[in-house]
């Protein structure tokens, strides 16, 4: 006959339960997006929600650690983040759970976050390639272009958008796919500059979609709310693929232009 588990194992069996839940909490936050403070006070509200003393946490822009306590206890794990892209349905969601977690079991945060997980995160691909062209000709109608560069840098977009989808599945660093997504959707443009008289406004429009946003804006929250190194991680991630769109950009009207 087996031995019944004493309380103080039952203490350091829920205390494990509660770091691998607040953990896993953490990482779908920054996997959807969240900045490091966002990724923090999510974990430690429901770590101390879900029955810990105290938490403490380590972030860093590729893994995420978790220090829980109470009574006398305590547990640590690491986890990678892989990265998922940007979310903000999922992450308004999480937000809202952490708020609502006091006084939930951790069975069923653990099914919310099971819910969540199996939730699809993406839309088609020809769908979202469609939508950054789109996204481009709408920059180009703000910059001034003309029916003719409107279309232009739409078509552009979208090669571009393609361009970036096919080398990023084959595991191509972001300087280079950004490099040679800014160079094919140039190219599109400079092919046909005669059919359109503003042509600036086109091309410029045409590499938009490579503008990495949400990377920007998370690395100037961090180092406004004092988490500089993950901050600079995030705005030099940020400059690298600025740099591939611009010298992608430069390569193409430089070629077109010996032509």
């Amino acid at each position: 006959m087996e031995p019944l588990p004493s309380p103080e194992d039952e203490d350091r069996a829920e205390l494990e339960a509660i770091l691998q839940t607040s953990l896993e909490f953490g990482v779908r936050v920054q996997m959807s997006g969240g900045y490091t403070a966002r990724v923090r006070d999510s974990m430690q509200r429901v770590a101390t929600n879900l029955g810990a003393d105290t938490a403490e946490t380590w972030i860093s822009s590729g893994s995420i650690g978790l220090v829980v306590h109470r009574g006398g206890w305590s547990r640590t794990s690491i986890r990678t983040t892989p990265a998922m892209g940007v979310n903000f349905t999922e992450l308004s969601y999480l937000s809202r759970l952490a708020k609502r977690s006091a006084g939930m079991s951790i069975e069923a945060m653990r099914a919310e976050l099971t819910a969540v997980a199996q939730r699809d995160r993406r839309y088609p691909v020809p769908l979202v390639l469609v939508m950054l062209g789109v996204s481009c000709g709408s920059f180009a109608a703000i910059f001034g272009a003309d029916p003719w560069g409107i279309g232009l840098a739409m078509l552009a977009g979208t090669a571009g958008a393609a361009t970036r989808h096919f080398l990023h599945k084959r595991h191509f660093k972001p300087f280079i796919y950004c490099l040679i997504a800014a160079l094919v959707s140039a190219s599109v443009v400079c092919a046909s500059a005669s059919a359109t008289t503003t042509f600036d406004a086109a091309v410029t429009a045409s590499i938009l979609f490579l503008i990495p946003g949400v990377p920007m804006l998370n690395g100037t929250a961090d180092l406004l709310t004092s988490n500089y190194l993950n901050g600079l991680v995030r705005l030099t991630r940020a400059a690298v693929i600025l740099l591939g769109a611009a010298l992608g950009l430069a390569l193409a009207l430089a070629f077109w232009e010996q032509l």
